[in-house]
C-alpha cells in the first residue's frame, strides 16, 4: 500500500475511534465527544503518520512475510499496554489508537498477504 493511503486510512479510523472510545468509560457524556474531536485530531494524525511510515518502511526493507506481519502488530501491542494503565489522556489516545491503527494494520496485512499469494 502507498504511504499516503495508509496515513489517510489510519487518521480516519482514529477519528472514528474518538467517537467509539468514550463508550468504554462510564462517566462520559455525549457532549464531551465533540470536545474530544477538537482536542484529539492532532494526536490521531501523529499516530497515523508514525504508523504509516513504520508500515511503509517495513514493506520496503523486509522480505519475510511473517516478520512484516509481526512488525505491523507491534504498534497495536504498545497501545494495548498503554491502555491498561490508569485513566489519563494517554490511555484515551491509546484506546482510539487501538481502534484506528488496529483496523488500518489489519487492512495492510490483508493486502500484503494477498500480494504475496498472487506473486507466488
Amino acid at each position: 500500500m502507498e504511504r499516503r493511503t495508509i496515513i489517510i486510512i489510519g487518521f480516519l479510523f482514529c477519528l472514528i475511534g474518538i467517537f467509539i472510545g468514550p463508550l468504554f468509560y462510564e462517566n462520559t457524556q455525549y457532549g464531551e465527544i465533540f470536545f474530544l474531536l477538537i482536542i484529539y485530531p492532532i494526536p490521531a494524525l501523529i499516530l497515523a503518520m508514525v504508523n504509516g511510515y513504520l508500515l511503509w518502511f517495513t514493506e520496503l526493507k523486509t522480505q519475510n512475510l511473517i516478520l512484516k506481519i509481526g512488525i505491523g502488530l507491534i504498534p497495536i501491542l504498545i497501545m494495548i499496554l498503554l491502555a491498561i494503565g490508569k485513566e489519563s489522556p494517554i490511555q484515551f489516545i491509546a484506546t482510539f489508537g487501538i481502534i484506528g491503527i488496529g483496523i488500518t494494520n489489519l487492512i495492510w496485512i490483508t493486502k500484503l498477504t494477498r500480494k504475496q499469494i498472487t506473486a507466488s
